[in-house]
């Protein structure tokens, strides 16, 4: 099996480092497809500005630039991609660039509910109260059944993102993931196993065993990324995800070249 990393984040948007730094750093440590998604915000149709965490829109067309001319002189194979950050009614401006045809692969990701950004400040999920942190959680799933439904992506990146500081609801969502799930699997997206849940407060991948069951009892493929923002970490803690992929039941692996989805084994 080649060992592919598809979410990746450079310096085009909150990573650390240059696409050329990862592809040397994918090739020290035997990656033979490297892909990158540096985050894609807009907060409406025709905006001229991003956060200074996201790709800014004066950037777009050298952002392609530079990956083509780091693929031109890689010894391994290069994907471009983009991972879009899901707002509320953001598919009516989402549409054409998650369709550029330069890309190989669209991620969707839910990192806010409503306007609020739920995975960068651990404060304020503790400045919530119980029945706050459940619609807090309600609303991030009803987000992630949405933004499947726009069908303009290829993988739902860390699914379960809600989860990160390790504040959980008290109340059952089961129906409400459940249906955020079948939405996923209706529009014949990829989940990512991402393995930089392991190092946050929750202290486990995305998704959780349960969500990665489910999933598995879908017949949802899988692929695996590390969410990189540093290069050295370009394929962290792999190895321990393909096990606990192969646990869970999967024997396969997505790939993705010019939007295009076929599969690996995950024997070695």
């Amino acid at each position: 099996m080649k060992r592919a990393s598809y979410h990746n984040h450079t310096v085009f948007s909150d990573g650390a480092d240059t696409p050329a730094d990862f592809m040397r750093q994918a090739v020290a440590q035997g990656i033979e497809i490297l892909g990158f998604s540096d985050h894609y915000y807009r907060e409406g149709p025709g905006a001229q500005t991003a956060p200074e965490w996201a790709l800014q829109p004066r950037l777009d067309e050298r952002y392609f630039e530079n990956i083509a001319e780091v693929a031109a002189h890689a010894p391994i194979e290069i994907r471009v991609g983009l991972e879009f950050d899901w707002l509320d009614g953001s598919a009516a401006w989402y549409e054409a660039p998650a369709k550029d045809p330069r890309l190989d692969y669209a991620i969707g990701s839910v990192h806010f509910v409503g306007k609020q950004s739920i995975d960068t400040d651990r404060a304020f999920w503790g400045s919530l109260s119980p029945e706050e942190v459940n619609e807090t959680h309600r609303r991030y799933w009803l987000a992630v059944r949405d933004m499947a439904e726009s069908r303009l992506f290829d993988i739902a990146g860390h699914i379960d993102l809600c989860k990160k500081f390790a504040f959980y609801p008290s109340e059952d969502l089961t129906p409400i993931i459940r249906d955020a799930l079948d939405a996923v699997k209706a529009a014949d997206m990829v989940v990512e196993l991402n393995t930089s849940g392991w190092a946050k407060d929750c202290r486990e991948c995305y998704p959780s065993d349960a969500i990665l069951r489910a999933c598995f009892h879908r017949e949802i493929p899988v692929t695996v990324s590390a969410d990189a923002h540093r290069a050295a970490f370009v394929c962290a803690n792999f190895s321990r995800a393909y096990d606990h992929l192969a646990r869970a039941g999967y024997r396969e692996i997505a790939r993705f070249r010019g939007r295009e989805r076929f599969f690996e084994s995950l024997e070695p």
